[in-house]
């Protein structure tokens, strides 16, 4: 079995603050928000394109939390969810506000990831985005996206710092969600890269291509 090692001088390259996405403004435009934040937004453009450092450049606590949903779902998401969201908006800008740049215990984190879990239409894989650009950490480990892509990634265990005994497949739960990020920080400390861009080779790379 490999070693994600053998991978390093690839994931070292892995530019994680350019990754981006194209949004529409006629997609967005059927969600009810903030007028002022789409006009800043889009302008007299009919497309943007939002990269991870655009997001964690906006000082702007509301139309940061806009960006990342735009930036996570171009295509507007499933169903009602990004509404529910974005109507739940200032109650994100009070949890969000009082969380950033922390680093919790675990229990402070879960009371959080609980109060994070109540806002409707936000589930994991959107509130550890949120997590993630707002720089919250737990036991001093970062905070990472946790969507099922990178569920499945971790559960396709091609590589020997994936097949962990301990757990047979990985879920989307507290739990399994403390343990990816101490992993990230971990793997990305051994191999002199950032827990980014492990992210991104997982995302990418271990999830599409057979090693």
């Amino acid at each position: 079995m490999k070693s994600i090692s053998d991978y390093s001088d690839l994931i070292k390259l892995i530019p994680a603050e350019c990754q981006s996405s194209i949004i529409k403004k006629a997609v967005w435009d059927r969600f009810n928000y903030d007028v002022k934040i789409k006009e800043v937004i889009f302008g007299s453009n009919e497309e943007v394109e939002i990269s991870r450092a655009d997001i964690f450049s906006e000082k702007d606590i509301k139309k940061k939390i806009v960006m990342i949903l735009m930036w996570g779902y171009p295509s507007g998401g499933r169903g009602s969810n990004i509404q529910s969201v974005l109507t739940s908006i200032d109650d994100l800008v009070g949890l969000l506000s009082a969380a950033a740049g922390k680093n919790f215990g675990r229990t402070k984190a879960n009371e959080l990831f609980k109060e994070l879990g109540k806002i409707g239409g936000l589930g994991v894989s959107t509130w550890t985005k949120f997590l993630y650009f707002f720089k919250v950490s737990v036991d001093s480990n970062k905070c990472q996206i946790f969507d099922m892509k990178i569920v499945n990634s971790l559960n396709k265990k091609q590589f020997s710092e994936l097949a962990l005994n301990d757990i047979q497949e990985w879920r989307q739960n507290n739990e399994h969600y403390y343990r990816y990020i101490v992993f990230a920080d971990e793997l990305a400390r051994d191999l002199g890269v950032s827990a980014e861009q492990v992210e991104l080779f997982l995302f990418y790379f271990n999830l599409n291509y057979k090693f």
